[in-house]
């Protein structure tokens, strides 16, 4: 589901706004699908949010976090030399899905030692 808010993120970003000018050039048009699309990915979030997801998968966030901050880095890169879309689009992928593994593989070894993680969590909320 994360990665699929990604992907829907990414569809109405500003990438999509000039893909609304090839399609329409009314612009209340253009609003109207836009502010349809960010509903949809904000109802989503809160969705998520209320499941518990980034609960669940602990390493998400900070993999979105690594992924904007390599964005950042190619975005100066890219001052000097071109990178291809593709490389951009995967170093993204690749970091949010080395997060969401990671996470998976963090629930499967806190499941076979016994527990569920709620000592864990309630450490790490307290700082010990």
């Amino acid at each position: 589901m994360f990665l699929y808010l990604e992907v829907l993120d990414a569809s109405f970003s500003f990438d999509g706004v000039i893909g609304a000018f090839a399609i329409t050039n009314d612009i209340v048009l253009m609003a109207l699908g836009l502010g349809i699309g960010a509903m949809y990915v904000r109802s989503l979030t809160v969705y998520l949010v209320r499941q518990g997801t980034l609960d669940d998968y602990v390493y998400l966030e900070h993999g979105a976090h690594y992924a904007i901050g390599a964005l950042a880095v190619i975005l100066l890169v890219t001052i000097q030399y071109e990178i291809h879309e593709i490389i951009t689009g995967l170093v993204g992928v690749a970091l949010i899905g080395w997060s969401f593994f990671s996470s998976v593989r963090r629930n499967r070894a806190l499941a076979a030692a016994g527990g569920d993680g709620d000592q864990e969590k309630a450490e790490v909320s307290s700082g010990v």
